[in-house]
């Protein structure tokens, strides 16, 4: 079984978040499952072509868009196909500026889309399935069906409801899709055309990254005008709880760790957690709570700054590691507060440091599909402060239900305030918060297990045939 995985993004070729994890994670883990698994992505002028070992293939695909002809040319790593434009990808952002989308993202990620379904269907790159995501593949498994009436099977996976890919309504006449297309059956959208729709209206099966999420994308709250639709083809939606890959993500073997631990060795955490205080003047004996994610409405962030003076006056210290639109006011009252330290430019390594040294992990979400950051704070033995939503529900239990992380039910200040205060209550109980270290670092949230779902959905379709 061939499964192509496309995705605009695949770490560690290219990353704004945990889409391209995601992707990584799946790819690497069918593989190692015995499937003949490569990623297909964008050749963004970004990628280390030397670094990655990625060759040209010699092939190319032409396709029609806005009335001119665009020549994608194949390159390819060992897991991985990459398709290049230098005028549509040879920029300096995967999808333009901080809090900038480039204006011709349509025809950019419409234009990829079009080239890996001709590639498909000409047979210069063979699949029995292909696994697209989100709003930039979306077009895939509609070009397939409507245009060249390909057997190839479709998986579409949605990672966050609210990207959904609109654009204006001339838009598939400028992508030369039929014309048919823009109806209210397919990708019309409100006078306007929607990607993420057609992927969902023509794919063979549709995903979303958790259980829970997918029972509240049917509902008018979470379906951001969709929950019609997703409730027509609710008979091929399922949700597959995203996981996070365990060689990548490891605390015994992270070499970006001042200190490595584990389970049956927390020393070095909290040596971790000592060293980032000496850096950051701050007080290691408190407890040391972190939002590592984007600055945005999304995340909770608004609740955050609603309690900012409050949360000033806690016996704890807090970290604030992300970008995103709420930026500015994070940077105007990181040199206020004391105990409150904020970073705005995402490091890599800063953040795994952070991960280690964290007693707690913070995610106040308004909505949450899954969550990736909840997973990777307690492997590295953070307890989680979450909002009861999506993914965070499913992936968290409480500790007074029995479990191992602080949930919280509605988004208000009053109850957000009273989850912080719970952990400073949990930390001061140090044998409790130890335990409960020891119990989120060896949950099993690996992608070895979302994997192998998904095997059973690609071998469900091919057998449909």
């Amino acid at each position: 079984m061939r499964v192509l995985v496309a995705s605009s993004e695949i770490y560690p070729y290219s990353k704004t978040g945990g889409l391209a994890d995601f992707a990584h994670a799946l790819i690497k883990n069918l593989r190692k499952k015995g499937i003949n698994a490569m990623g297909i992505t964008p050749l963004y002028k970004t990628i280390d072509k030397e670094k990655f070992s990625i060759k040209s293939t010699g092939m190319s695909v032409k396709v029609i868009l806005e009335q001119r002809e665009y020549i994608f040319e194949i390159f390819k790593s060992e897991d991985t196909y990459f398709f290049a434009n230098q005028e549509l990808f040879g920029r300096d952002y995967i999808y333009g500026p901080p809090g900038i989308a480039y204006a011709d993202n349509d025809i950019r990620f419409g234009g990829f889309s079009w080239a890996v379904s001709k590639a498909v269907s000409e047979g210069i790159i063979y699949a029995d399935v292909i696994h697209a995501n989100d709003w930039q593949t979306a077009l895939i498994p509609v070009i397939l069906k409507e245009v060249f009436h390909s057997s190839v099977k479709t998986v579409f996976t949605i990672h966050n409801l609210a990207y959904q890919g609109y654009f204006d309504s001339r838009l598939v006449y400028r992508l030369n899709l039929p014309p048919h297309l823009y109806h209210m059956e397919a990708l019309e959208f409100w006078g306007l055309t929607n990607l993420l729709k057609g992927g969902i209206v023509f794919s063979d099966f549709v995903t979303t990254v958790s259980e829970k999420y997918a029972t509240e994308i049917l509902t008018q709250e979470y379906g951001w005008g969709l929950e019609g639709v997703l409730n027509k083809y609710k008979f091929k939606l399922k949700g597959i709880i995203n996981g996070i890959d365990y060689d990548t993500w490891n605390p015994e073997t992270d070499s970006k760790l001042w200190f490595r631990f584990s389970a049956n060795s927390i020393e070095g955490k909290f040596l971790n957690k000592e060293k980032l205080c000496e850096i950051y003047n701050l007080d290691p004996s408190k407890p040391l709570i972190s939002f590592i994610s984007r600055l945005s409405y999304q995340k909770g962030v608004h609740l955050i700054l609603e309690s900012i003076k409050d949360i000033a006056y806690l016996d704890a210290n807090f970290f604030f590691l992300g970008s995103g639109e709420y930026e500015q006011a994070f940077s105007d009252f990181a040199n206020i507060y004391k105990n409150i330290r904020v970073s705005t430019k995402f490091q890599d390594e800063l953040s795994r440091r952070l991960f280690a040294s964290s007693d707690f992990i913070l995610m106040p979400s308004m909505f949450e599909p899954c969550g990736i950051t909840q997973m990777i704070g307690m492997r590295y033995g953070c307890v989680p402060i979450v909002r009861k939503t999506g993914g965070l529900e499913e992936t968290v239990k409480d500790i007074a239900e029995g479990g191992y992380g602080i949930v919280f039910d509605n988004p208000t200040k009053g109850e957000f305030m009273c989850a912080i205060k719970r952990a400073i209550d949990l930390y001061d109980n140090k044998e409790k918060f130890i335990e409960k270290v020891k119990t989120v670092m060896t949950l099993d949230f690996s992608s070895e297990t979302m994997a192998e779902k998904y095997i059973q959905i690609y071998k469900s379709l091919i057998r449909a045939i």
